[in-house]
């Protein structure tokens, strides 16, 4: 029998048992690292967390009324590098990466307000952004009232007097604009089916200060599936989206359900989803689709991240180490990484494919909402770094003068070898 005693650090805030049991974590945490590192396998422990990490706290003190509730990635008027952030008070900031300074910010009005309303057999009395987007020019917000906002920066940053104010059908639960063009977006929501619209064509029918409902229609607009096998109607509860393709005229858009389906709509084929596959257990609550390959991963409500094929509609992996739901995922530029936040606090890298390794982690020590991969600074690999060195290392070799002096003719020692057939 071995007998391994263990220091045990003790907080006043902490008990002696919770204590106990962190520091057993730790050593068994810490064995396993060094049986996997004889057999040269990577494994994350406390000390190997992400490294290269910038944290701007913008407001000092930890308040929660700015809190953000959704972020966008995007660039500002003169093409600096930036994010856009909805905030819990209603607040729209523009911040820059490079130094986290608030470039822009406005305040929808009366976001606050108190008010009631009973919708899908609950009542909504809480108003919170739902989904962000923008461009150079123009930022879109909506609301989980189907309040959605397009307008222009603009010189004053109070000013609305070039915004699109469009009321669409309450209890939203997503919001995605396209990539390409940032004045069109997508919205679903309970008992809501998915919509297309575009800002700029879609002028709202009343007062340019007030919301309203649009005057125009839709790019497109879905129809639910048939009934189930009981010939029963089978209920609507869209939680997330994302477009496939960059067509802006007939997009091709995949959608994640509470009631764990994954389904794709194509706007040119018919309104019904033409693949509708059932990929869950558990509520699905984001997904995202690779730039990279046709594949889309998706996260539940279970702490469950798993990628599947979008061709066969097949799940090919998943990624193990999460607790609690996931809240956010976002995939590196070469599509060989991909980044996910959950409830447990932890921002964790993972192999996109091969062993879906866990390459870093680390501690946010705050609830993580929204996690955006910044493609402006370009991972590089370690054959990259290898090479860079390599070639430092031969440009600060001194170079050799050649010698002017001709090279005398050495004797060729090679040998003819005659075979006679005597």
């Amino acid at each position: 029998m071995v007998i391994t005693r263990v220091g045990v650090d003790v907080d006043s805030k902490v008990s002696l048992l919770e204590a106990q049991i962190k520091a057993a974590k730790k050593v068994r945490a810490d064995a396993k690292a060094k049986a996997n590192a004889k057999k040269g396998e990577v494994v994350v422990t406390e000390d190997n967390i992400l490294a290269g990490t910038d944290v701007w706290n913008l407001h000092g003190a930890v308040n929660r009324d700015l809190a953000i509730q959704h972020m966008y990635a995007s660039n500002w008027r003169s093409g600096e590098p930036t994010f856009v952030v909805a905030r819990k008070n209603g607040a729209v900031e523009v911040v820059s990466k490079d130094s986290g300074e608030s470039l822009y910010t406005f305040s929808e009005p009366e976001f606050n307000a108190p008010f009631s309303v009973k919708s899908n057999g609950k009542t909504i009395s809480d108003r919170h952004y739902v989904g962000i987007g923008a461009s150079d020019s123009h930022f879109i917000t909506a609301t989980n009232m189907g309040e959605v906002r397009y307008q222009s920066y603009g010189d004053d940053e109070q000013s609305d007097s070039a915004a699109t104010l469009l009321r669409l059908q309450i209890d939203a639960c997503k919001m995605r604009v396209h990539d390409k063009r940032a004045s069109i977006f997508a919205v679903g929501g309970r008992e809501q089916e998915l919509t297309v619209w575009d800002a700029e064509t879609a002028k709202n029918a009343g007062s340019s200060t007030e919301f309203s409902k649009p005057s125009g229609t839709p790019i497109f607009k879905s129809k639910n599936v048939g009934h189930d096998f009981l010939d029963m109607r089978v209920p609507v509860w869209i939680t997330d989206m994302q477009f496939i393709d960059d067509n802006t005229t007939n997009p091709t858009i995949a959608v994640s359900t509470g009631y764990k389906q994954i389904r794709i709509y194509d706007a040119k084929a018919k309104q019904r989803p033409v693949h509708d596959w059932e990929v869950s257990k558990h509520l699905i609550n984001h997904i995202l689709v690779s730039h990279a390959r046709p594949e889309l991963f998706f996260s539940d409500n279970e702490g469950n991240l798993q990628k599947m094929d979008l061709r066969m509609g097949r799940i090919i992996g998943g990624y193990k180490g999460i607790a609690g739901a996931v809240k956010a995922i976002a995939l590196s530029e070469d599509g060989t990484k991909v980044a996910a936040a959950g409830l447990d606090r932890f921002l964790r890298v993972y192999e996109a494919d091969g062993m879906h390794r866990m390459l870093h982690r680390a501690y946010i020590k705050q609830r993580v909402s929204q996690v955006v991969w910044d493609w402006e600074h370009r991972d590089v690999n370690q054959e990259e770094i290898d090479q860079l060195d390599a070639d430092s290392i031969w440009e600060s070799m001194p170079k050799l003068e050649s010698s002017t002096e001709p090279k005398k003719k050495g004797s060729s020692k090679r040998k003819a070898i005659a075979v006679s057939e005597d």
